[in-house]
């Protein structure tokens, strides 16, 4: 078969790109506020990563104003800034692709939110966010390269195309969260603290799509209405796919339809932190510039454990089974005159003869673990290294839910109470390698993850976050408690060193 004609070769991947991802925006992201999260002046934000980290920052309280972060990346197309205005705009990829496609998504709103440190032993912080996330796996080679070469390959045509074991989960929430941190353990040399977040959780809207063992083979065939021309199809299509998402509800577009929480869960993140400290800690309730210092610091936590469930009457979508069908090319192209999303969906039920009957969907979180170690030089300069670890409960192909990709992340910083300048160097599984920057300047924080990769390298990443909050900074002086005759208090420690009596 000789090559097609750039319009064939457009409607050719439209129905690809239907077929395969349709709902997905290919060129996404992953974690947010990556840089600023290891500063020690993160305050309300320190709920991210670790809940028990607010009681680590430097402020008497912290109040957010607003922060957003977007991001983008994948595993397959590339992106260079200096080449930005070429043919191509920028864009490149291996040619032939030969390995699966990948994506994620992770769009994330930080509200109004408050951290307010009762004293140096506890603190809780209230916040709001709304979050998004799409999770793209296993997008076949062969059907990327058909999606983005210019024309039809000839070793691809009449050769038979998987999309098995495909998976894209697109999903949308807000939630409101109370965390409290607390002072466990105050040791000679150093200080325990555990926190929790509990959240209460109000579903937007999903979509979950699935394939299971799907191929089907390009082709040409005779035109059924007759004559001697022919047609392009896809033919021999087996295995299934399904598709649920959430219907849309016509007041979506009110400010009410944002704040409710019909479509409720719960969530939970836990957290704990180390700090060791150089000298021997005797104070009680205040810090003082001796003592809110660390040398270091290492913390575990588990975030976003829980799920979201949308009963069947919120649901809509189809199932189908081929087995040996065939579809003209033209025939998988919605008719021109669809308005709505919903008169799309009808059209391929109908085309594919679909189970319509609707199915509950249950949206994990991305349940994540964060181990970080943090390492002050002086009063100003420190690093931050971070690993973080999805965990997933189910194979990923049949996952419905989003996850984080693993990531391991090291920030280099230099920060004041005003001000501070953070480098974090970052490895994605999806998207590899990243270096960027961010800067605070006393409210105002701005920052991406991948700007000085994306400026002077290529890049499968691209993110942009920025931060408006007011800290309120003020510790009281250092004062030991006095006990009995002014005594301090001393550890057992302590008072064994100084040769003192038992008590």
């Amino acid at each position: 078969m000789q090559k097609k004609s750039s319009q064939s070769c457009i409607t050719v991947k439209i129905v690809l790109l239907l077929i395969s991802i349709q709902f997905v925006c290919f060129f996404c992201a992953a974690q947010s506020y990556l840089g600023y999260h290891s500063s020690s002046y993160t305050g309300v934000y320190g709920i991210l990563n670790n809940p028990a980290d607010i009681l680590n920052h430097r402020f008497r309280a912290d109040l957010n104003v607003a922060g957003l972060s977007a991001a983008a990346g994948n595993n397959v197309f590339s992106f260079r800034y200096k080449n930005r205005n070429d043919d191509n705009g920028g864009f490149s990829f291996a040619d032939p692709i030969t390995k699966n496609g990948k994506a994620n998504i992770n769009a994330d709103v930080f509200g109004p939110s408050l951290l307010i440190r009762l004293s140096d032993k506890h603190a809780f912080a209230i916040t709001t966010r709304v979050r998004t996330m799409v999770n793209a796996h296993g997008i076949s080679h062969p059907i990327l390269n058909l999606l983005a070469q210019n024309h039809i390959d000839a070793s691809l045509i009449n050769n038979r195309l998987a999309l098995s074991n495909m998976a894209v989960n697109v999903h949308g929430w807000k939630e409101v969260a109370l965390t409290y941190s607390r002072q466990i353990v105050n040791t000679d040399y150093g200080v325990w603290k555990l926190g929790a977040s509990v959240k209460y959780l109000g579903g937007l809207a999903a979509l979950s799509f699935g394939t299971n063992k799907l191929s089907f083979t390009y082709d040409s065939v005779p035109d059924p209405a007759g004559g001697t021309g022919k047609k392009d199809a896809i033919i021999n299509n087996t295995g299934t796919v399904r598709l649920d998402y959430t219907k849309i509800p016509d007041s979506l577009n009110t400010v009410n339809e944002y704040l409710s929480f019909k479509n409720s869960g719960l969530g939970l993140d836990v957290g704990v932190s180390y700090e060791y400290r150089d000298e021997m800690q005797v104070y009680e309730t205040a810090y003082s510039d001796r003592t809110a210092n660390y040398i270091w610091r290492i913390g575990a936590s588990i975030t976003d454990i829980g799920f979201i469930r949308y009963n069947k009457k919120d649901m809509d979508g189809f199932a189908v089974n081929f087995a040996g069908s065939t579809y003209l090319i033209d025939q998988l192209t919605a008719p021109s005159d669809s308005s709505n999303g919903e008169q799309i969906g009808n059209y391929y039920k109908n085309l594919f003869n679909a189970r319509t009957e609707p199915a509950a969907l249950t949206m994990q979180l991305p349940t994540t673990l964060h181990l970080s170690y943090d390492r002050f030089f002086n009063k100003v300069v420190g690093i931050q290294a971070q690993v973080n670890i999805p965990l997933m409960f189910s194979r990923i192909n049949f996952y419905t839910g989003n996850y984080n990709p693993v990531s391991v992340s090291v920030t280099p910083r230099a920060e004041i109470s005003w001000a501070g300048v953070y480098m974090p160097l970052s490895y994605n599984s999806i998207f590899g390698f990243q270096a960027g920057v961010a800067m605070r300047l006393g409210p105002l924080v701005i920052g991406s993850a991948s700007i000085i990769k994306a400026r002077f390298a290529k890049t499968k990443s691209a993110d942009v976050y920025f931060i408006l909050r007011v800290p309120f900074f003020g510790y009281r002086p250092y004062k030991n408690k006095s006990y009995g005759q002014s005594s301090p208090k001393l550890t057992r420690k302590q008072r064994r060193e100084l040769n003192c009596p038992t008590q």
